[in-house]
């Protein structure tokens, strides 16, 4: 079967079986405590932003994220999420070459596609534990233009290290985009944001809806050489991030206290389902963050994606990430009652 792109739509998946809704989504990997508590009770007052026209410059929102990040706010642009940026940056690097780090999020290949980009790939495997293989990618950055890695990747959850991204811009004369949608998820928050003022060639690119699971208000921003971010930025339309984003996004950025709770939580349920998981046969990515990808079976989207959209559960099938061609499966860690339907299904679907 061909199965269609979904990302965090599963009616994709059950339309396409004739299914009803899904009970459980576990195809979508936002924070699975839902937005901050503060969000909720100050709604009414921060929905009265939305119905005016927004700051252009975004200058609250970028005043604090520098603040927050420690860089001068000349080296800050915020974007109407991250793909936004990600559209922008493809028009600056428009019939170029560029090299990306495999299987990873499907939209760098389909961005680089639509500006006539010449793309080739390096490939992480599961034989070495889906890490970073600098070394190749090395060899590989000789003739191109920009790198673009995802860290923490999407979709196998494991985050590289410092040092080794370092290596790579040490190393290389291409320009490196590195994703960090998901860092905050991981443990001390590891991110080569500071290093935007050393290195020139060094983009760094954020979310703010994954954390703080308010995807629907598209809020990100990119971190770099204040040249380069003048560049891409006259890209942009004019009044691009609108009031209410800008207003949640700036609180959201400060809230360092809801970010350490879902850590938590997310690492106590990995450690309560993992180890059960295992025992069922399944592989399980060593993943940082909210999300990890299933493996250990033959073709999982083939015979285990159907199972689960009959018994009510989303999940996110990888034919759409290179190099994959179906045989994982990616799962977010969810609230309790959905991990543990999860679990269930599997057992039932293993015996």
């Amino acid at each position: 079967m061909k199965w269609p792109s979904h990302g965090a739509n599963p009616h994709y998946l059950t339309e396409k079986m004739d299914l009803p809704p899904v009970t459980y989504d576990l195809s979508v990997n936002v924070n699975p405590l839902g937005p901050p508590k503060w969000l909720k009770e100050e709604w009414d007052e921060l929905y009265a932003t939305a119905l005016d026209y927004p700051d252009p410059g975004c200058g609250q929102l970028i005043r604090v994220l520098a603040e927050e990040e420690g860089v001068p706010g000349r080296h800050l642009l915020a974007g109407n999420g991250a793909s936004e940026l990600l559209m922008l940056i493809g028009q600056l690097f428009a019939g170029k070459r560029v090299l990306i780090v495999e299987p990873t999020f499907s939209e760098y290949r389909t961005i680089a596609g639509t500006y006539g980009c010449q793309v080739k790939s390096v490939f992480l495997t599961e034989a070495e534990a889906w890490r970073l293989p600098v070394e190749r990618v090395v060899e590989k950055a000789t003739n191109a233009d920009l790198v673009v890695i995802c860290n923490p990747n999407n979709p196998t959850g494991v985050h590289y290290e410092l040092d080794e991204l370092l290596f790579l811009l040490e190393h290389m004369k291409a320009h490196l985009l590195v994703d960090e949608a998901f860092y905050d998820f991981v443990e001390k928050e590891p991110t080569l944001l500071p290093y935007v003022k050393e290195f020139p060639r060094l983009l760094v690119l954020r979310s703010l809806t994954k954390m703080y699971a308010v995807a629907g208000l598209r809020i990100g921003y990119l971190a770099g050489d204040p040249r380069l971010i003048k560049k891409i930025a006259a890209f942009q339309p004019a009044w691009s991030v609108n009031g209410l984003a800008q207003t949640v996004g700036a609180q959201s950025a400060q809230d360092h206290e809801f970010r350490r709770q879902t850590r938590e939580f997310v690492k106590l349920e990995k450690e309560r389902m993992f180890p059960e998981i295992h025992r069922l046969g399944f592989t399980i990515s060593n993943t940082s963050v909210n999300f990890y990808l299933l493996g250990g079976w033959p073709n999982l989207g083939e015979t285990l994606l159907p199972y689960l959209l009959e018994k009510g559960i989303a999940a996110r099938h990888t034919y759409n990430f290179p190099g994959m061609d179906g045989e994982y499966l990616r799962f977010s860690i969810s609230y309790r009652e959905a991990n543990d339907a999860l679990f269930e299904t599997l057992a039932g679907w293993s015996v």
